[in-house]
């Protein structure tokens, strides 16, 4: 009689045991489910960029006026021997090089544009440069107080030839720096240096190159972010 009771009170225990353990279970599977997502989900990493480019020094040139030229001389061989469009982004200045790129700052506005030296003037007293049409336009420069710096072409073709060369780009104030090419993503390869800056949009730079005639080529970058996959690495 005792043997039988024991066995019945062990079975009671065990199967109490694994009714307990059923029910914290469910109880538990209950919680998981009811718990806000919000516990679940993991923070979104903050995008930054991997690198921020090296500013490059340019010369100041001058302080002064400037003017510009158009139609009168608009597909007119120009000193350097290029044909004159009075729709891209060029200028004329007394002795520069020709392939200078010049940063033109309005000093009324505080707008900026580069421009390239491709013809001699002007040779009125006071005025630093003759800009094309559509350089002072966007810069609305009429006779206008300019500030005027400026990147040789030989000082492009010597950071654009060192070995394990940099990338040159212009951020929106037209400030020359240097990046390595892995941390640019290519947006829109520009056929003008016009385009590439009036399409120019924030976050963006213009990329500055040469080809294998040694003219420029103008390209809008952005910069590769830590969490941004390599889509297009430029070099």
């Amino acid at each position: 009689m005792t043997t039988y009771l024991s066995q019945r009170n062990i079975a009671r225990v065990a199967v109490f045991v694994v009714v307990m353990a059923i029910i914290m279970s469910i109880s538990l599977l209950v919680q998981a489910h009811d718990a806000p997502e919000v516990a679940l989900a993991a923070p979104r990493p903050v995008e930054r960029a991997e690198t921020a480019p090296e500013p490059m020094a340019m010369v100041d040139v001058a302080d002064g006026l400037a003017s510009w030229y158009g139609g009168a001389f608009h597909g007119r061989r120009t000193a350097s021997g290029r044909v004159y469009d009075m729709d891209a982004f060029t200028a004329a200045h007394k002795t520069l090089p020709f392939g200078t790129l010049l940063r033109v700052r309005n000093v009324e506005t505080g707008k900026v544009a580069i421009v390239e030296v491709t013809d001699r003037g002007p040779f009125i007293r006071r005025r630093v440069v003759d800009l094309s049409r559509a350089a002072a336009r966007f810069l609305g420069v009429s006779v206008t107080p300019v500030e005027v710096d400026a990147i040789s072409k030989d000082d492009v073709i010597k950071v654009l030839s060192a070995e394990n060369a940099p990338a040159l780009v212009l951020d929106a104030e037209m400030q020359p720096a240097t990046i390595a090419p892995e941390h640019l993503q290519l947006v829109k390869a520009e056929p003008s240096l016009r385009q590439a800056m009036t399409n120019l949009h924030d976050g963006q730079h213009v990329r500055i190159s040469l080809n294998a005639r040694g003219a420029y080529c103008y390209e809008r970058v952005t910069l590769r972010t830590a969490q941004s996959p390599l889509i297009a690495t430029l070099r």
